[in-house]
């Protein structure tokens, strides 16, 4: 389960320091939500989660509208 994040966190351009780092504050208790913490404490996006609230008010979309 360790490898499939490093992994991600590779594909995603997160640095070998970093991933080193977030492994290590994150060993006890691994889950996306704490990996996608440590990314954001550390400057980067959120990987493995979405934030659906904040998805929908980018797209505004209006289920109703049959224009």
């Amino acid at each position: 389960m360790v490898e499939s994040f490093i992994y991600e966190l590779r594909a995603n351009d997160v640095k070998e320091e970093h991933i080193e780092q977030i492994m290590n504050r994150v060993k006890n208790r691994l889950t996306e939500e704490n990996v996608d913490s440590e990314l954001q404490k550390l400057g980067y996006a959120k990987i493995f989660t979405v934030d659906y609230d904040d998805y929908d008010d980018f797209y505004n979309y209006d289920l109703d509208d049959e224009s």
